[in-house]
């Protein structure tokens, strides 16, 4: 059994490296999108343009669970240098791409090393920190993904007009270089793993084909293929054949890579379910959002990000005040069911007056839906690692993370698709790629019936995401969290 690990506050240089390492591997979600016209201007392939995007979404969906697993055989120390080395690798290619296929190829690798780097930081963060503390650091990782959010569009941007598209990866080799210098000196806090068991390639592999096909079925239909079209079903029919043949190696595995387990768990199995419910419908709104404002209030791109950004802070402050609660309490429960009720509740009344708000009222409205479910988002991450023992904590985080983009790839796909179809059987014109939020001349243009329409299917959205939030707050309602004795007692029980 592993000496128990120190305190997180006598590491706080490690704590530094470990949330630096953390936004590294959540900016490069969302700065590679605001230079992509200059980054298809220089290397053509348009047709290819949203591959550069999907590819570290693949790649890090495909890579989680792996890396977590990989975290507890070997340590998250060698984790932690073996993914900065893989997303240097993957910038250098993307900032040396001559084409877009090998930039898509660089992406894929940055996908791989930017998972690591996200669920091998909280992993160590949850080892660091213990059972009792570990919500209360959660709060830091909301922090950690506001900034993110809100500096990624804006830096790769700016790169991008006054150096050139290239720097927003060659920018990633000093700042990975960094995160290493601040954090190696505390790296050996974390210890080696446990080196007890194996990755299982073949399960890998089923799992990587499984989760890919999912994700390109989600990302192809209704925009690049019709959702009944042949390249779509066979992706779909791909993943499931892979998705069974790998759940059921997982069920005779002695070591499995996602352990069924885990579904049957108080703790771990509603968390699950709330992660994905609770991820999947908040960011689906988040994503959609720019398009609302775009296409049903004719406001510029510049603006519709800005009405963002009260959301994004006001997620953050939740996530740090129910957090510290959380932590001081011991109490799960008590700071997120009410700001989960008051989540959906607010997106059920966003629903019904979404044709008579202005786009002002709704981006406070959203702000106070997302400090409602800001709690919940520091919490269940904790709730979940609390209940595992330490040698599957990676493993755990990993799953944790899995739940987060599955949600958020299955709902946008679902919810761009009511969108459109709502707007479609009203009669009006939209095409699908408009709610991506990047052809302003074309949603200046829109004609007054389209908007009207396009506001109450947003409505249908909203109201959609209210039922979810409210499923989220029955899952987690239905947790029964361990005690930090209890997860510390887990370790020495039989089987796990």
């Amino acid at each position: 059994m592993p000496a128990p690990s120190p305190a997180l506050a006598g590491h706080s240089r490690l704590l530094t490296g470990l949330l630096l390492a953390l936004f590294l591997g959540a900016l490069e979600q969302t700065i590679v999108a605001t230079a992509l016209p200059a980054i298809v201007r220089d290397l053509a392939g348009f047709d290819l343009l949203g591959w550069a995007l999907s590819a570290y979404l693949l790649a890090t969906a495909a890579a989680t669970p792996v890396i977590g697993k990989l975290s507890d055989l070997h340590g998250r120390r060698a984790l932690l240098r073996a993914c900065m080395a893989l997303f240097a690798l993957g910038s250098a290619i993307c900032a040396l791409a001559p084409d877009m296929r090998t930039l898509i190829g660089g992406r894929a690798v940055q996908g791989i090393g930017g998972a690591g780097l996200i669920v091998v930081a909280q992993a160590a963060v949850a080892q660091l920190a213990g059972p009792a503390q570990r919500s209360r650091y959660a709060g830091y990782f909301a922090l950690v993904w506001a900034a993110a959010g809100l500096i990624g569009p804006l830096l790769g941007g700016a790169l991008s007009d006054w150096l050139h598209w290239r720097a927003i990866f060659w920018i990633n080799l000093p700042l990975g270089a960094l995160v290493l210098w601040i954090g190696a000196p505390g790296l050996r806090a974390l210890g080696p793993g446990h080196g007890e068991g194996r990755i299982d390639l073949a399960a890998t592999a089923l799992f990587a084909v499984a989760t890919g096909a999912f994700l390109l079925a989600l990302s192809w239909g209704g925009a690049r293929h019709p959702w009944l079209s042949a390249p779509v079903l066979a992706a779909l029919a791909t993943a499931l054949l892979a998705g069974a043949v790998f759940l059921a190696r997982q069920r005779r595995s002695a070591d499995p890579l996602l352990a069924p387990a885990w579904l049957r768990d108080p703790a771990i199995g509603p968390a699950l379910a709330a992660s994905l419910l609770l991820y999947g419908f908040y960011i689906a709104v988040a994503v959609l959002m720019p398009a609302y404002w775009q296409l049903g209030h004719g406001l510029r791109p510049t603006v519709s990000g800005a009405l963002l950004v009260p959301a994004l802070i006001a997620g953050a402050a939740g996530a740090l005040i129910g957090g510290r609660a959380a932590a001081c309490s011991g109490d799960y429960k008590r700071p997120v069911l009410p700001g989960l009720a008051i989540a959906a509740l607010t997106l059920t009344l966003m629903g019904a007056l979404a044709s008579q708000l202005s786009a002002w009222s709704v981006s406070a409205l959203l702000a106070v839906v997302a400090f409602g479910i800001g709690p919940c988002t520091a919490t269940v991450n904790a709730v979940a690692q609390n209940a595992a023992p330490a040698r599957q904590l990676g493993a755990l985080t990993g799953a944790m993370a899995l739940s987060r983009t599955l949600g958020t790839a299955v709902v946008v796909a679902a919810g761009s698709a009511m969108i459109v179809a709502h707007v479609r059987l009203g009669g009006g014109a939209l095409a699908g790629g408009l709610l991506g939020g990047g052809e302003s001349a074309a949603a200046q243009t829109l004609p007054a019936a389209t908007r009207a329409l396009l506001r109450d299917a947003y409505a249908e959205l909203f109201f959609f995401a209210a039922a979810g939030i409210a499923l989220a707050l029955l899952c987690y309602a239905w947790i029964r969290p361990r005690t930090a004795h209890a997860a510390e007692l887990a370790e020495t029980a039989p089987g796990a």
